[in-house]
């Protein structure tokens, strides 16, 4: 049985180490590719995706405010008309889980769509008939 508890956490390291090199949208690849091979429910793989892509892009843009002093937040702020820097790092972080989410979601439901289903008792039941 595979281990399901921390998705999350390897959808957030995976995605990390991709960013690195990778567009933003690499973070879909892999929510969809370990939203298929780990997720056993759909509601199991969204919230794998959005935490796991969601504090990934909550650490990073906070990190990225920290480091300019909040100045690049502040103005991306000001011209979204949102209250403050905070908001707009918020904002950034829901969007990402969203993604996050949905992309691991729909890796699950491909996965669910296209796998045979194999039911164990009517296999067992057959085979013992023979």
């Amino acid at each position: 049985m595979k281990n399901t508890k921390f998705v999350w956490l390897y959808i957030f390291s995976l995605a990390f180490l991709l960013q690195l090199f990778l567009p933003w949208w690499s973070i879909a690849l892999v929510s969809i590719t370990l939203g298929a091979w780990l997720c056993q429910k759909s509601l199991h793989a969204f919230l794998s995706g959005f935490t796991g892509i969601g504090l990934l892009w909550l650490f990073a843009s906070t990190y990225i405010h920290l480091a300019n002093n909040g100045i690049l937040a502040g103005r991306v702020a000001e011209m979204m008309s949102l209250p403050n820097a905070l908001s707009i790092i918020l904002v950034t972080a829901f969007i990402g889980g969203l993604v996050g989410g949905i992309s691991a979601m729909t890796g699950f439901l491909i996965k669910d769509a296209v796998a045979p289903k194999l039911n164990i008792t009517e296999t067992s039941h057959t085979l013992s008939e023979k």
